[in-house]
């Protein structure tokens, strides 16, 4: 199918020739730089997916399967997931190619657990670059490994509106560099997307030496100067500018003075029908003056009457415009619900009071706006959000100053930022996407508008760091904070929830947040303290249990009384609100700790070792046959040895005692032994026990030949990868033996059958590869042998080779049948 073809099916309109030269360029560009409003979404979209199912046979092989769109901060990422899905469902592929939404959760759609599927992943710069460091935000510890290893292989990034991505755009850079010397499975390209690009902004460290290699697409000179092609409208759009009088700081003068914008540039017929359907949208830098906004609109409405009283000679009052807030600080269904807002006040009209949470990723077009001085590369966005199609003959934007001489007057920017986009405003007096077309700006006012130098720049030795995700003695992990944004804009999310006494946890600890009980907030100094007052509470992987959080860390969840308050549906997240939270439903498990094992228990039916893993090995089979040849043969015989031996461990006494108490349906008979029940099982007698340590072990004891499989066995929960040691919440061993999660030294396990004509012999364990240097026989440790194993892999093809056989187990685990022969 020719790409124009297919993209008018996509969309229900033309394409524009930028798109279908990205979609045909050859090779793949490296940058791309478009006007805000151009289609740029479309434009990579849809050419990614085409390339992927209609390129040519040498494209199709080049392209990833996965596409990771990146937005910055406070974005509404769910109505670009919204317009991806509808153009994909256009094309009848909606069961073949998934769109999910990264925003936390223990399921997170689930959409690691079929690494080969082609999926669109869309989500903020704090979700996926967390996941690609391995530390994956609003997610559980156990499955950071898997998004890790499938982000960082056969998968496209792109990075839309990176001017705005703080230190989280040398990330990009430094993790490009990275993955060119590791090493991935398949393609892993980057593209970075702007309206507003400077290759420069990407010469960090690792990557400098790349830059000046980049290949850049952008609109040709004669689509920008043409007049009649379907683009024209969009780029000569009439915006013209003008200071407003009045300041963020004085909310009920600026109301005033909106409400007469509003009320101007609305269409004659709109007045005398007194419906003014104008849509205004006003930008203010923090949700506090957003607020503030807000409440001087529709707490004291009396500006938007006389306003509309003068100007439409009426002798009585009538209502005010609708007036809508948005921030990022929002639960998803009210997130929901004021989206679905703004599209029908697009139609109906009314004013929108907003964060930069619109800068990107929100498809919409005032007619005014309003928006407080920026830095340029987020006024050239915030800009893009008027007239957006060049509908309007008449188009009006204010820029509303700010005080930068003031102490946190220029917040969260950095004064020069401002001040230098101050002067270039009082010099326009038009800023249609030609007039603020980068070719009109010399390169000395581009330094001084678009100033990057990051303040954390990731190194190599950290990066390998992160492979390891073992917890140190007190819960702590190393904080990647400061490489995905900026000092003072870091996120965390809360959820509220009702319960009876102090303690969480009794009688039994509190579900894990579901994604719609979720409530992103920004970590500054206000917000740590509100939630130091309310003694918040955060999930304990060790010890499987919600603890009081001493110290509030970026990309966590914590839990709050929803008595406490802190929240409202007009206004989100809001620690001077003191009424109670009316929380969510909340159903389901307690997020899952270090001894906890969900996929073995609680399954739709009890399975034997042997009746699970021929279902594993069936889906591991599955996934291979859709890889292709991307793997190796060898690496493709480990994962299917590791397939056969992952459960060896569950024959362990400490795991078949608990599933004896849980009333199997029948005796086991000789050889067999229990992987699945279809019910609530006690708590091990030891806790921490791991049965798949005792797997890998075993492996070791009886002289498995490769190591990969080793690892891959002990890895395949996500809970022992680099180290064996013991942790301060397990049971020692008597006599002083060895002991580490659960298991101790001179552990035996008796005969068991795998599956597959394959017999587990009877084995005693052996704790010797948890010590550092050579064993008593002359054995390497197990934390040595995995740095061996790093050696030729890399973290991230090492990574992926664990997500597929995590994903073919708990595919298994989640669709468990009986089987007629379990040998």
């Amino acid at each position: 199918m020719h790409y124009r073809e297919f993209f008018q099916t996509a969309t229900g309109y033309s394409a524009y020739d930028y798109q279908v030269r990205l979609a045909e360029a050859d090779p793949w560009p490296d940058l791309l730089e478009a006007p805000t409003g151009a289609g740029k979404t479309e434009a990579i979209v849809l050419a990614w997916l085409w390339r992927r199912r209609y390129g040519p046979a040498k494209v199709r092989a080049a392209t990833p399967r996965r596409l990771a769109y990146t937005l910055p901060m406070r974005v509404l990422v769910e109505q670009t997931q919204e317009r991806v899905g509808k153009w994909i469902k256009a094309l009848g592929w909606e069961k073949e190619v998934g769109v999910h939404l990264l925003m936390g959760g223990e399921t997170d759609n689930e959409w690691d657990l079929y690494p080969e599927r082609e999926a669109v992943l869309i989500g903020t710069q704090d979700m996926l670059l967390s996941r690609a460091l391995n530390r994956g935000y609003a997610l559980g510890r156990a499955r950071w490994p898997l998004p890790y290893g499938l982000l960082n292989n056969d998968c496209l990034w792109v990075f839309d509106e990176v001017q705005l991505m703080g230190s989280g755009l040398a990330t990009t850079a430094q993790l490009a560099a990275f993955r060119e010397k590791f090493g991935v499975w398949g393609h892993c390209p980057t593209l970075w997307v702007s309206a507003t690009l400077r290759g420069v902004w990407l010469a960090t460290v690792d990557f400098r030496g790349k830059v000046e290699e980049l290949t850049k697409h952008e609109l040709s000179e004669g689509e920008w100067k043409a007049s009649d092609s379907s683009l024209a409208a969009r780029l000569k759009a009439n915006k013209t500018l003008a200071a407003a009088m009045a300041t963020a700081d004085e909310p009920k003068k600026l109301a005033e003075e909106i409400c007469k914008a509003h009320l101007t540039l609305a269409e004659p017929k709109e007045l005398a029908e007194h419906q003014p359907r104008t849509l205004t949208l006003v930008v203010v830098n923090t949700v506090k003056k957003a607020v503030a906004l807000y409440e001087a609109l529709t707490v004291q409405p009396t500006a938007a009457k006389r306003g509309k009283k003068a100007l439409a000679g009426q002798a009585s009052l009538d209502p005010a415009p609708d007036v809508l807030l948005l921030h990022s600080r929002f639960r998803t269904p009210e997130r929901r619900a004021k989206m679905e807002k703004l599209r029908q006040m697009e139609k109906d009209g009314g004013i929108v009071i907003a964060t930069q949470v619109v800068e990107a990723g929100v498809d919409i077009s005032a007619r005014n706006l309003f928006t407080e001085l920026s830095p340029w590369a987020s006024f050239v966005q915030r800009v893009g959000r008027c007239n957006r199609k060049g509908e309007f003959e008449q188009a009006k934007v204010f820029w509303i100053n700010v005080d930068t001489a003031q102490k946190d007057g220029s917040a969260p920017y950095e004064p020069d930022e401002l001040d230098a986009a101050r002067e270039a405003l009082k010099k326009l007096h038009h800023v249609g996407p030609c007039a603020l077309h980068l070719a009109e700006l010399g390169e000395k006012r581009l330094a001084g508008l678009y100033p990057y130098e990051a303040k954390y720049v990731i190194r190599r030795r950290t990066a390998e760091e992160l492979f390891d995700t073992t917890p140190d003695l007190t819960g702590a992990d190393l904080d990647i904070s400061l490489y995905i944004r900026e000092n003072d804009e870091h996120d965390g999310q809360v959820f509220w929830r009702n319960w009876e006494g102090d303690d969480p946890n009794r009688p039994q600890p509190q579900p894990a947040p579901a994604r719609d009980e979720l409530c992103p907030v920004s970590l500054n100094k206000e917000t740590r303290a509100w939630l130091d007052e309310k003694n918040c509470w955060r999930w304990d992987f060790l010890e499987s249990r919600w603890q009081r959080a001493e110290n509030i860390v970026p990309g966590q969840i914590y839990l709050l009384r929803a008595g406490d308050g802190g929240y409202s549906p007009e206004k989100g997240f809001d620690p001077d609100a003191k009424e109670p939270v009316t929380p969510l439903n909340a159903i389901g498990q307690a997020p899952e700790g270090n001894d906890g094992d969900p996929y073995s228990t609680e399954r739709k039916i009890w399975q034997t070792i042997a009746a699970h893993t021929n279902q594993v090995v069936e889906e591991l089979e599955k996934i291979l046959d859709e890889l292709g040849p991307s793997l190796t043969e060898r690496e493709r015989a480990e994962l299917r040895h590791a397939a056969r031996w992952h459960d060896w461990g569950k024959v362990h006494s400490v795991f078949q005692s608990v599933f004896l108490q849980a009333s199997p349906p029948r005796a086991l008979s000789g050889g067999e032994g229990w992987a699945k029940s279809s019910g609530k099982v006690p708590r091990y007698e030891r806790p921490g026990f791991r049965h798949e340590l005792a797997s890998a072990l075993g492996m070791l004891a009886q002289g498995h030949p490769d190591f990969l499989a080793c690892y891959l066995v002990a890895a395949h929960h996500g809970k022992v990868r680099v180290s064996i040691r013991s942790l301060p919440t397990e049971k020692p061993a008597p006599d002083g033996r060895r002991f580490a999660r659960g298991v101790w030294e001179g552990d035996r396990m008796p005969r068991v059958k795998l599956g597959g004509g394959v017999t587990a012999p009877e084995i005693t364990l052996s704790l010797a590869p948890m010590e550092l240097g050579l064993s008593e026989n002359g054995q390497r440790s197990w934390a040595e042998r995995v740095f061996n194993l790093l050696e030729p892999y890399g973290p991230y093809r090492l990574a992926y080779l664990e997500a597929l056989l995590c994903a073919a187990d708990r595919r298994a685990s989640a669709n468990a049948r009986p089987e007629a022969s379990n040998d």
